[in-house]
């Protein structure tokens, strides 16, 4: 079921990556104000395989991603810790001036996702994701994050465009 991008076909697309993006409403964190019952109820009410965090939910500039495992091994061990409570906070960065105990989160983070514009031309996206083997972009507009394009949506995507190809070529005949 793993998603597979053929690396042998060509298509032309006049799309954007904005055009094929699905995830526009995003689940994400900032640097900060996460707290441990905060990520756990973050991983219980999504099903994402990870998250992209920002410097603010409203300034959304990107700073890293972070792995849903990543999350669920810290959080585990979290809660092994005599010291830990729900209210302990996580931070992505170890530079922080705390007097309370908290979690640094930042060894876990990739600190250097893979953005694309939002006005990308779909073709180099495809060319992204196969010549990379990415399983998802970050899309941004001026800096800031405005969603997430995975490799399902591009593979979406070209099914569309082939049945609507088959159809033009049917209606032809």
């Amino acid at each position: 079921g793993y998603p597979h991008l053929d690396n042998k076909r060509e298509y032309t697309f006049s799309e954007r990556a904005r055009d094929v993006m699905t995830c526009r409403d995003l689940f994400l964190l900032s640097t900060q104000g996460n707290t441990v019952e905060s990520i756990e109820s973050l991983l219980a009410s999504t099903t994402y395989q990870g998250f992209p965090v920002v410097t603010s939910h409203t300034e959304m500039l990107v700073v890293g991603f972070i792995s849903r495992d990543s999350l669920v091994k810290v959080v585990r061990k979290c809660r092994s810790h005599p010291d830990v409570t729900g209210k302990t906070k996580f931070f992505f960065s170890s530079d922080v001036d705390s007097q309370e105990a908290y979690v640094d989160l930042s060894p876990h983070l990739d600190k250097s996702p893979i953005q694309i514009t939002e006005k990308t031309p779909l073709d180099r996206v495809i060319e992204m994701f196969r010549a990379l083997g990415i399983r998802y972009l970050l899309v941004t507009q001026n800096g800031q994050l405005v969603g997430i394009l995975k490799k399902k949506d591009i593979l979406e995507h070209i099914e569309l465009y082939r049945k609507g190809l088959s159809h033009r070529r049917q209606d032809t005949l």
